[in-house]
Formats: C-alpha cells, sequence, structure tokens
C-alpha cells in the first residue's frame, strides 16, 4: 500500500545467498588506456563494512577491528565483504572480495589503520566542561559562566553541524559507488555517534538550530535507495554505562570542583582521602546545585539524552532503508555474522505508484503478507520526486563531484568510459597534436612540466539526453582531471563543461565508437596520480578512475 492504497505489484523476485556470483572482469584494453568499468556485479547481496572514525573515538575503532578480526575466523565461506573507512574523507580499503585473508590484511595495520577523528575531540569536550564546572563552583559571576556555558555550546555545535555535513558526504559517495551493483547493498555501519536522521526532519540537540541539512539528507537517502542500499547501523562503543557510574569520573570531579582545607585545619590538606564515595554522592563538598552529585547528575543527563537520540537515529536509518539497527552490544563480530545473514536472502518488489502527482512529498509505503505473520524490513517511505525534472542538488551544497575527484576515493561507473593519457609527441599519439595554450595549463611554480593529451570514449548510454528544436541529441559533459603528487597534494587541474550535440546517426555511431572528447593537462616530473571524471550534468551521474602516471622530467 501506498498512503493506504493497494497498489498492483508488477515485480516480484526472490534472491537467495546461495545465486550470489561475481560477474566478468574488466575488458582487455590497448596499452594506456584506462576505465572505469565496474570489477564486480553480484546478483545476490553485497557486504559493505564502513569503519566510520569521523564520528568515533579512537578506542572503540580498535575495539571494533579486533572484534572484526575475530569474526573473520569463522565468516561463511564465499560471503563477500568491501571495507571503507571514513575519517577526513572516505576510502576504499579494499573492493568486494571474499578472500578472508585480503580482509584482514585491511583491517590489520599498516593498511587503513584506525585514525583521529578530525572534528571529534572528547579530551577538548571534556576540558570545556571541566572549565565551565570549576567557574561554576569557584565563584565565579554568573554572567561569566553562562559566557563560558554557551561558548562550549557553541563549539559543540559546530562540531556536530560539521561531522553532519562530512557524514552525508560520505554516504553520498557510498551510494553512487555501489549503484552500479546490481542487487541489495547492506551497509554494515560501525559509528560512535549517529548525528543525522534520514526522514521528516530534526536534528541533534547539539547541533545548531538555525543550521538545516535537510536537502542534503534527503538527497542521500534518495541515491542510496536508488542503489537499494540497506543500512544496518552499529554502534560500536558496546553496552555503556553512564559518566557517574565509573568511580574514576566521579573522583576526578570532585578532586578538581573541592577546594581543600588549609593545612592545619580539621582534617588536614588530605584532599580525597577526607571524604568517602557517599558524602560525594550527596554533594557535601560544595553543597547545592553546584555539589558534585549536581554535576554527575547533569552529565549523566546529558549523556543519556545524547544516547538516546543516538539510538532513535540508528533505529530510523534503519527502518527507512530496509535494514536493522544494532545498539547495547559488546559482541560486534556477532553483529557482522547477523547483520549479513539478515539481508542474505531477500525479495525485490515493485510497483508503480497510481498516484502520479510527483510534488517531492513524503509517501508512506506499507507491505503486508496474509496468511502468516513475519517481520518485514524494507523501504517505508519515499520522496515523489518528478523523475522528468531535472536533478537539482542543494543550493549552497559543495558539487559532490569535488569529493568523487578526491584523491583515494571510491571510483565510480554511473557513467562508462575509456581515457587514454600520452604525453604530447608519444609515437602511440599517431600524430595527434596539443591544440590548447601551454600558459594556462602550468600552475606557477610546477617544476619540469610535461604536456600529456588526454582522450576519451564516453559511453551515451550513461547520459542523458534533450532533443533540441533542430532534431539533434544534445547532451552536456563535465571533463575534470586532478593531479595528485605522492604526499596526495594536488599539483595540478582542469575541468571543461562541453556541449554535445549529435544527430541520429552520429548517435547510433557512439554506441559502438563512443562520445570523443579531448582535455589536456601539464603534469610535474615524478610519481603522479591522475584523477579523471566525467560528469553528466543533466542527471547528475559520475565515472571516475584514478591512474598511477610516471611523468618523465625533460
Amino acid at each position: 500500500l501506498e498512503d493506504g492504497k493497494p497498489q498492483k505489484v508488477s515485480v516480484f523476485e526472490e534472491h537467495k545467498a546461495t545465486d550470489a556470483m561475481q560477474a566478468g572482469k574488466t575488458p582487455q584494453l590497448p596499452p594506456h588506456v584506462y576505465s572505469d568499468y565496474p570489477q564486480y556485479a553480484l546478483t545476490s547481496a553485497a557486504n559493505v563494512l564502513l569503519l566510520d572514525a569521523l564520528n568515533t573515538p579512537l578506542s572503540d575503532q580498535v575495539y571494533v577491528r579486533r572484534q572484526m578480526l575475530k569474526y573473520l575466523t569463522t565468516i561463511p565461506a564465499g560471503t563477500r565483504v568491501a571495507v571503507f573507512t571514513l575519517a577526513s574523507q572516505l576510502r576504499i580499503i579494499t573492493g568486494f572480495t571474499t578472500d578472508t585473508a585480503e580482509i584482514a590484511k585491511a583491517l590489520g595495520p599498516g593498511r587503513g589503520n584506525a585514525e583521529l577523528s578530525p572534528v571529534m575531540d572528547p579530551i577538548f569536550d571534556d576540558a570545556q566542561d571541566l572549565a565551565v564546572s570549576l567557574a561554576s563552583s569557584g565563584g565565579a559571576s554568573a554572567a561569566s559562566v553562562a559566557a563560558m556555558q554557551q561558548f562550549a555550546s557553541d563549539t559543540k555545535s559546530f562540531e556536530v553541524g560539521l561531522r553532519t555535513q562530512m557524514t552525508v558526504d560520505a554516504l553520498d559517495q557510498i551510494a553512487r559507488y555501489l549503484s552500479t551493483i546490481p542487487g541489495r547493498k547492506n551497509l554494515i555501519w560501525f559509528s560512535g555517534s549517529f548525528p543525522l536522521r534520514f526522514l521528516q526532519g530534526g536534528a541533534s540537540p547539539s547541533m545548531d538550530p538555525m543550521a538545516d541539512y535537510s536537502g542534503q539528507v534527503k538527497k542521500a537517502a534518495e541515491l542510496l535507495a536508488l542503489a537499494r542500499v540497506a543500512v544496518y547501523p552499529v554502534d560500536s562503543r558496546g553496552l555503556l554505562n553512564v559518566p557517574g557510574a565509573d568511580a574514576q569520573t566521579t573522583a576526578g570531579m570532585a578532586s578538581e570542583m573541592y577546594s581543600p582545607p588549609v593545612s592545619g585545619s580539621p582534617g588536614g590538606n588530605q584532599g580525597m582521602g577526607s571524604y568517602g564515595m557517599n558524602q560525594l554522592a550527596s554533594g557535601v563538598a560544595s553543597g547545592g546545585s553546584q555539589g558534585v552529585a549536581s554535576e554527575v547528575n547533569t552529565k549523566n543527563q546529558n549523556f543519556l539524552n545524547d544516547l538516546a537520540w543516538d539510538h532513535f537515529n540508528m533505529d530510523q536509518i534503519a527502518k527507512e532503508t530496509g535494514g536493522k539497527a544494532f545498539y547495547n552490544r559488546n559482541a560486534l563480530g556477532q553483529v557482522v555474522e547477523e547483520a549479513i545473514a539478515d539481508g542474505s536472502s531477500y525479495y525485490t518488489l515493485g510497483y508503480a505508484p497510481e498516484n502520479r502527482n510527483y510534488d517531492g512529498s513524503l509517501r508512506k509505503v506499507d507491505v503486508r503478507v496474509e496468511g502468516s505473520h513475519y517481520d518485514l524490513e524494507y523501504r517505508r517511505s519515499y520522496f515523489a520526486d518528478n523523475p522528468a525534472v531535472e536533478a537539482k542538488w542543494t543550493p549552497g551544497r559543495r558539487s559532490p563531484l569535488i569529493d568523487a575527484m578526491q584523491h583515494g576515493t571510491p571510483p565510480l561507473s554511473q557513467v562508462i568510459f575509456e581515457v587514454r593519457v600520452l604525453p604530447e609527441g608519444d609515437p602511440a599519439l599517431d600524430g595527434e597534436q596539443a591544440t590548447m595554450k601551454r600558459t594556462v595549463l602550468v600552475p606557477k611554480g610546477m617544476k619540469h612540466p610535461m604536456h600529456y593529451l588526454v582522450d576519451y570514449w564516453i559511453d551515451p548510454r550513461g547520459v542523458e539526453e534533450t532533443t533540441l528544436e533542430n532534431g539533434k541529441q544534445h547532451r552536456e559533459i563535465e571533463l575534470t582531471q586532478v593531479a595528485y603528487d605522492v604526499e596526495g597534494i594536488r599539483v595540478n587541474s582542469t575541468d571543461a563543461g562541453l556541449g554535445v550535440d549529435l544527430t541520429d546517426a552520429q548517435a547510433q555511431q557512439a554506441l559502438t565508437d563512443g562520445i570523443q572528447m579531448h582535455q589536456e593537462i601539464d603534469l610535474p616530473a615524478g610519481d603522479v596520480f591522475l584523477r579523471i571524471g566525467v560528469h553528466d550534468i543533466l542527471s547528475g551521474r559520475m565515472g571516475t578512475v584514478e591512474i598511477p602516471v610516471k611523468v618523465g622530467s625533460r
């Protein structure tokens, strides 16, 4: 049913775990020619482990990896797993493979190690909280305490907002990467915090109330749905206790807040030795609302609020994508096993909505099975966007092409293309000459630049078209090249948006020969990574490939 009204089912297919198979590999290409052909095609569920360092303290990341390595000793034969990490950017550590040794290598030391979050800083947050507590208990003016509290709140809001934006961008990239792989994909997402909700609005209580990420989150949710990705959020912190249950934490707060008696006074200068835990719990040291008990209770309540919000978001993300949330669980290896088993066999059910009013509103989907009781997991809603309208990204948001062109990020195959990269004058160019001015292609300070010609053959089936008044097929294609050195620093780039008009005969020929396009770029001497992207401007689809180039100096 859609919004309570029955719909006519037009597609119904069963998929079993035993149906999984790997399709053919990349076709043989001529020398110096590269392609973004997808390397894997799966006919049953594919599993992706996302180790989220952006939203997870370092200690929890180490625990997750240990649990994953332990799980690999029991993983069922033939289970395909890919491993991604997210910190300052999304990286693919290993593509889909059934080789448990390869997966273990990806999770082990030396490759994709646990990272400090570039945004989350628990030590700084604790220091801020402690500074406010000390000021409050030390006799500071109400205005000073309020100013410190506001500063801490603003800092927290900025951090959460930044993590939300980076998380949404990563989900966008994952959805694009997985969209070229047939069938269901299970995204098993290990994180210590889930700062976003997919649908029905709302933001983290710690986020700037003026920040609005609803447009970006909606687009990420749509991309995941189109790519048939079911999300399995996993709280990597395991089973948690409130901070007040930790005697060391309580004692530490008390020792900072309590001003010991001066030497010679009753009890002497013995610090915490003068007070038992019962007295601390009663707030005797400072008394009233400024006592230790009050601070512990406040810290506990804030922790419980944040935890409840995270778990609510996890449940909602899972529900809206057909996955399942896991929290308050320490055996994370067992969680992976359950998630993979849960998504290994599934059904594809499709229908054409009878309501053709594509107004962008949220529509509810309800699936019911008669005769017996079943627990059904499926996508519960979708946005009724008009498929005939040109896709528009949220105004003010960074272009997804920028994320797709970052060094080391997952390759995309939404637009299939082949590309040849050769230095000017190479015999294999068969007399082809450079056509672009060198003065605009060589950045200032580049040492021993060498001019490269980049020729494209783009599959027109991945590029959206419109028909012009003269009958020609019109396409809008953006070509992008970004060069990085061995340290991952960008050393040069070119970008051009080009319109392509083809007659019917030319369009038919392009199905065989591809849409042929050309670009040029200068590269510095040494080892360079050249990332090349093709962006279909009308549909937003992209293809990317990264090529190692050894540039000889002149």
